[in-house]
């Protein structure tokens, strides 16, 4: 029996620069609501590519400096401005009601 492997080169990751990185978050950024992962090509494709987008996408997931929910919208980036020991529940914004309608789940 003959091996039959592919011919061919194995695909590295790709790589990207910090200009792509930054054109990344900002866009983002500037995105109002929650942008979905399954939108990025068409918010990102004029200057980035598919692969350049998924590359950073990894990065950003795999550094913890980006959420993702269940639904696949991004919910939260990392500001590089904060501490590196603050994660998210450090972070976020709690309105009052919150605050209350927790409090009162937590003493029954």
């Amino acid at each position: 029996m003959k091996n039959k492997r592919k011919k061919g080169k194995i695909a590295s990751p790709q790589v990207f620069t910090d200009e792509q990185l930054n054109y990344f978050l900002t866009t983002l950024k500037n995105e109002s609501g929650y942008p979905k992962i399954r939108n990025l090509q068409k918010l990102l494709t004029p200057k980035l590519k598919l692969d350049t987008i998924n590359s950073i996408l990894r990065y950003m997931k795999n550094s913890k400096q980006i959420e993702i929910d269940l639904d696949g919208n991004i919910i939260w980036i990392k500001e590089h401005f904060t501490n590196d020991q603050l994660s998210l529940a450090d972070t976020a914004i709690i309105s009052q009601d919150f605050m209350e309608y927790y409090s009162e789940i937590e003493k029954k």
